[in-house]
């Protein structure tokens, strides 16, 4: 199956309203609040995933890669230099990845809160330019 930069931000929409839903779930529990920053670091990949496929014609085959791909979109001034602040972002969600999908970290909930957050604004800044 190809895959398609709309086909990204469509996933990376659902991922995020996901999150969404397990942080108004989540309360003051670490065991929900892990899945819900699993849940925005998999919207964050997929928005990424759109961003690159669309502006650079290829996206990561590997996590780890995400936030390099992000810093060529911006070397190549393919998005604005504002958006910068979104590779710290990345590097903390591929960071932070494996221990959110395999309960390997502990996440409080207002861990959980700002990757909601931020995920929600890199999710509209991908949407933005798509």
């Amino acid at each position: 199956m190809n895959d398609e930069p709309l086909r990204a931000l469509k996933e990376a929409e659902g991922w995020l309203a996901s999150a969404k839903h397990s942080l108004a779930e989540a309360q003051s529990e670490e065991s929900r609040a892990a899945v819900c920053c699993a849940q925005a670091i998999h919207a964050l990949i997929r928005a990424n995933d759109a961003l690159t496929m669309r502006l650079l014609g290829r996206k990561s085959t590997r996590h780890e890669d995400a936030p390099a791909l992000f810093a060529d979109l911006l070397r190549e001034n393919k998005i604005q230099a504002k958006e910068a602040a979104f590779k710290r972002l990345l590097a903390r969600a591929m960071t932070d990845k494996s221990g959110a999908d395999y309960g390997r970290k502990r996440f409080s909930y207002r861990e959980a809160e700002a990757y909601v957050f931020e995920t929600e604004r890199f999710v509209a800044m991908a949407r933005a330019y798509l």
